[in-house]
């Protein structure tokens, strides 16, 4: 994938650099590669959606494993900072400040989805006034979440029938993670892997750069608001529909207990 131009990348520095630099670039350009050849048939717009969940699913994915890390240390964890919630048909979801923080700016984060979406919208012509509240948008997403009708991107003005963020994520999730651990290509010296707390800043890079290459398809008011929808739909599944066995979450007398089943079967053995 090729650089940021210099002049928007001036006063970036992400969180990866220098040590990862080349490890990252490879896993953003596997990235948008992968969805190039297994989105294009359904659309650009379905293109955009499936790049936001991945965003969504990652941040969700940074939070349980910052989550898992804390378990033994709940005086450290700050209320509402990663929370279980089961609905009235007994679909369980995720919410939470760490789930927002990297899709979200407000959180004190460096470098939310939200971010870069909006520049790169912005930078296609979209007035800076003209995006709607994000911040509601999550919240009616945590509503119809605990509603039992969440799922499905709204309908609205140049949207045209669109996939499932649930259904993008089956599909394309299993390859990006094997893409976020990939080992180094043997012409290349070794670097310190991505940390998944930096997932969802590298997909938010790539999603940037979709919003920038779609804009002649889908006004990029449109593609800004599809993925940030998107992100706050895949943020909030049950990681069992998406990655089953992956991770085990129940409460517990100290607030939510989390074990990633690779450390946990490590342990026993």
């Amino acid at each position: 994938m090729p650089p940021a131009p210099a002049a928007a990348r001036q006063d970036l520095r992400f969180p990866w650099e220098p040590e990862s630099v080349n490890r990252a670039n490879l896993t953003m350009a596997s990235l948008r590669q992968v969805l190039l050849q297994r989105v294009p048939t359904r659309g650009p717009q379905t293109l955009l959606i499936a790049a936001g969940a991945l965003a969504g699913f990652a941040a969700q994915n940074s939070a349980l494993e910052q989550g898992e890390l804390l378990t033994a240390r709940r005086d450290l964890v700050a209320p509402e900072s990663l929370m279980l919630r089961q609905n009235e048909h007994k679909q369980r979801f995720l919410m939470g400040r760490w789930i927002n923080a990297p899709l979200l700016l407000g959180y004190g984060h460096g470098f939310p989805l939200q971010r870069f979406v909006i520049q790169a919208a912005a930078a296609a012509g979209v007035g800076r006034n003209q995006f709607p509240d994000y911040w509601e948008m999550e919240r009616r997403v945590a509503k119809d979440a605990l509603d039992g009708v969440s799922g499905t991107l709204e309908p609205g003005e140049g949207r045209e029938r669109m996939a499932r963020p649930q259904d993008t994520l089956k599909a394309l999730w299993p390859t990006v993670r094997r893409i976020m651990i990939a080992p180094m290509p043997l012409e290349l010296a070794d670097e310190p892997m991505l940390s998944v707390a930096h997932w969802p800043t590298a997909v938010s890079v790539v999603v940037a750069r979709l919003i920038a290459s779609t804009a002649d398809a889908v006004p990029p008011r449109v593609a800004a608001d599809l993925v940030m929808e998107a992100a706050f739909i895949g943020s909030k599944l049950d990681p069992d529909l998406v990655d089953p066995g992956r991770w085990t979450l129940a409460p517990g007398t100290r607030g939510l207990q989390i074990a990633r089943d690779d450390r946990k079967r490590r342990a026993i053995a």
